[in-house]
């Protein structure tokens, strides 16, 4: 899933392809850590991707999930809480 989000303190505004459920029932992110300023921040917004190839849910279709993504731009896993958490994204 992808995530807009912005920091409640310093205001810095970004995207992320690595959003995911800390409980789907109640809609509820894990959130991930502001760069410049360290504050735990949960995504605004959160879209569903769509895959590129067939039009359907990317995370299921098992097709291309490359949407807004870079490869030179690696995971920041010590600004995100699911991967803090003992549970890595990747």
């Amino acid at each position: 899933m992808y995530g807009f989000f912005e920091c409640s303190d310093c205001n810095l505004e970004w995207e992320s392809s690595k959003v995911y459920f800390k409980d789907r029932l109640r809609n509820v992110y894990y959130g991930q850590e502001c760069k410049e300023c360290g504050t735990m921040c949960q995504p605004y917004r959160v879209e569903e991707t769509t895959c590129s190839r067939c039009g359907q849910v990317a995370r299921t279709c098992g097709c291309d999930k490359t949407r807004h993504t870079d490869p030179r731009k690696p995971h920041r896993r010590d600004l995100c809480e699911k991967c803090k958490s003992g549970s890595p994204c990747q």
